[in-house]
């Protein structure tokens, strides 16, 4: 059975903002973190990685922070993450903080590392919930992520992970265009990613329409760019 890769914290928070603890904890607990203090990096970071859960700190500066939840609201795809607001102003309610931050949950500093944990389990389960019912679909290709299933035709096929994780970004973006670069990142990671060549994401592409028969044609190689897939009907669920 494939062994499901270590989830992704990104924390967002100014220089100096005391958070190794927190990533002490998070790492032991079997996360993977990170901790950018910038919203241009934070905003190359979700682009390329796609976070499990993004901490966002308010101490971030006033033009940080709202650069970042700009293009978090309008020019990221965020589907793939959970974002919770550290904040410390306790009159703000939580409806205040949804119609300005627009997170998934919140936490009022000082707080303690469970408090963090039980937020991060309650959206895990959450997300399980929406995940059992969502099926990704381009043609007659058709993804279960619960499930870990990839059928064409209503016949399954069988992928490796890397294949597996690249159609499925492919299918999450809904036929948005990707570049090697970001695919490159978003299935080996970033560091990884910089000493591979284009060719290695070609040649598991190659590998990947063999298996897919004659729906590989639902994927498209944009010259000079990289790939799309052609959904012929937007990504469902039930």
């Amino acid at each position: 059975m494939t062994r499901e890769p270590l989830q992704k914290v990104l924390i967002v928070a100014p220089k100096g903002a005391s958070y190794h603890y927190i990533q002490l904890s998070l790492e032991e607990a079997g996360f993977k973190v990170a901790v950018v203090t910038s919203a241009d990096t934070a905003i190359m970071r979700i682009a390329a990685e796609s976070p499990d859960f993004i901490l966002l700190d308010s101490d971030l500066s006033g033009r940080e922070e709202g650069r970042l939840c700009k293009r978090m609201r309008m020019g990221l795809d965020l589907s793939a993450s959970r974002i919770i607001y550290i904040h410390n102003d306790a009159s703000a309610t939580e409806d205040d903080l949804s119609h300005s931050i627009g997170a998934d949950a919140y936490l009022l500093k000082p707080f303690e590392n469970e408090e963090l944990f039980e937020k991060i389990a309650a959206l895990q389960h959450r997300r399980r919930t929406d995940q059992l019912q969502r099926i990704l679909r381009a043609g007659t290709i058709e993804m279960i992520p619960a499930q870990w299933v990839v059928q064409v035709n209503g016949a399954p096929v069988h992928l490796t992970e890397t294949e597996y994780r690249l159609l499925q970004r492919l299918l999450e973006v809904e036929g948005r265009v990707l570049t090697r670069e970001d695919l490159l990142d978003c299935v080996w990671g970033h560091e990884k990613a910089l000493t591979l060549e284009s060719r290695t994401l070609d040649m598991h592409m190659c590998r990947l329409r063999h298996k897919l028969g004659s729906s590989a044609k639902n994927i498209i190689t944009v010259r000079n760019v990289g790939y799309r897939v052609d959904v012929e009907a937007s990504a469902q669920e039930h």
